[in-house]
């Protein structure tokens, strides 16, 4: 029994810095939330230049998980997470000491590669590591990292308002990036990634720590069955078989991010402040939006693999659409002002943050790292975060100008966008509960092997 405790202590700590670098990831994204209100002022920056400081994290991030695509089946995961480790450290430096806007966007770009490096290693490294009955779980630690990062840059914003040292708000950041730097080292490698490179020895050792000893010949052979099927390759990411998966990956990765999450992330506080908020009430109400955030990913951390991925994309679709369109109703006729209509627009805000906490921000990554196929996962994962981060920057750019004009399009655009994820879903996407990676790659292989006859 002790042994067993030990070993899932030590499973909990590997899992732990695992995801680690998405609370850095996090709190990039939730940090210039609050210090955009005295970077604004300090700077004197327009709406067009706050769009382009603010979004230029995910230009960053886009190129980042490109080239951690290209890397994770070459180098590894754990190998990846340190790049990220190290690339964090530079950007949080560079992006405290900025003297001008230029160098400002210059870090916040830095940032955003790591951002893309954890974005595509992060979700493979959990779901190669956990075991089939726990990997849901396990997979919503980056979502519950990402939420505990922008928590906590909300919380940093906050206690930094009197002064207004936005400064002091991005440098704090480089306490967590210097552990994941620490913890990285200690991680093991994924045992699949091993098996790929004739590792078997070392994957046999990691299994064993993971999964029941008389269960760990029959993993590997499972592993060895998969890779002997196919060669991973950038052409392989258009192969019949192959082609759905990817493509499903990609739209999910693009429906997470039109749904609207990151203009909220990004923008809360400049949205509470058209309501007619104060700079600090508008801050200390984000806090309350990433304590919403943070109870609601703990939900879906127990429920993931019990309720399915499927049945929580749907829902949480029509309830983030729904939301949305009350925004929309209230900017329209009422504007996004104080009083009632004020805290009821509020009040939307925060349905919105708790169910894509508890269901796009968690589950997708979760699926997408379960259904792409082994020898291609890093690579397609990538390509998959580059919408991922493309759509947030169209988002992000221009969703202040919208927002200043005072219109409700934004809101009427994500309420639709729910709806046509709810489609999307519902149609394409299949249920992966409970089933091996390795069993999810060969129903893949079979449907659509069965489909080109």
């Amino acid at each position: 029994m002790t042994s067993i405790k030990k070993s899932r202590r030590s499973a909990g700590v590997v899992y732990f810095f695992g995801a680690l670098g998405a609370l850095l990831w996090g709190y990039d994204n939730g940090v210039i939330a609050g210090a955009m209100l005295f970077i604004k002022k300090d700077f004197d920056l327009d709406p067009g230049l706050v769009g382009l400081v603010t979004a230029s994290i995910t230009l960053g991030a886009g190129a980042g998980s490109l080239l951690s695509g290209a890397l994770a089946d070459k180098l590894g995961r754990k190998r990846l997470i340190l790049l990220a480790a190290v690339v964090f450290s530079l950007g949080i430096v560079a992006a405290s000491l900025a003297p001008n806007p230029a160098i400002l966007i210059l870090a916040r770009l830095v940032l955003g590669l790591g951002i893309g490096i954890v974005a595509v290693s992060i979700p493979i490294y959990l779901a190669e590591l956990a075991p089939a009955a726990i990997r849901g779980r396990v997979g919503t630690l980056t979502q519950l990292m990402i939420a505990s990062g922008i928590l906590l840059a909300y919380i940093v914003n906050y206690l930094f308002s009197p002064t207004g040292d936005w400064r002091w708000m991005i440098g704090v950041a480089i306490v967590p990036a210097l552990a994941l730097l620490v913890g990285v080292v200690f991680l093991p490698e994924s045992p699949r990634w091993l098996v790929k490179h004739g590792r078997e020895d070392e994957a046999r050792t990691i299994l064993a720590m993971r999964i029941p000893a008389d269960s760990v010949d029959a993993s590997v052979a499972e592993i060895h069955r998969t890779l002997a099927a196919s060669k991973g390759s950038w052409r392989d990411l258009i192969q019949p078989w192959v082609r759905p998966a990817v493509i499903v990956a990609v739209l999910l990765a693009i429906f997470a991010q039109l749904l609207g999450i990151n203009t909220i992330v990004f923008y809360a506080p400049t949205i509470l402040s058209a309501i007619g908020f104060s700079d600090q009430v508008a801050l200390l109400n984000t806090i309350g939006f990433g304590v919403v955030s943070i109870i609601f990913t703990v939900i879906a951390f127990r429920i993931v693999d019990v309720v399915g991925r499927k049945k929580l994309l749907t829902r949480g679709s029509l309830v983030m659409g729904g939301s949305m369109l009350v925004m929309a109703i209230i900017s329209i006729t009422f504007g996004l002002t104080a009083g009632l209509t004020g805290y009821l627009a509020v009040l939307c805000l925060v349905v919105f943050k708790a169910t894509y906490s508890l269901t796009w921000g968690t589950v997708t990554r979760v699926v997408q790292s379960e259904i792409l196929p082994l020898t291609v996962r890093g690579t397609a994962l990538g390509l998959a975060e580059v919408f991922n981060f493309a759509s947030t920057f169209v988002l992000s750019a221009v969703f202040p100008m919208l927002l200043a004009g005072g219109t409700g399009l934004p809101f009427f655009v994500f309420a639709i966008i729910g709806i046509a994820a709810f489609i999307f879903v519902r149609f394409f996407v299949r249920e992966s509960k409970g089933l091996t990676l390795e069993q999810i790659e060969e129903d893949l292989r079979t449907r659509n092997r069965d489909s080109a006859r």
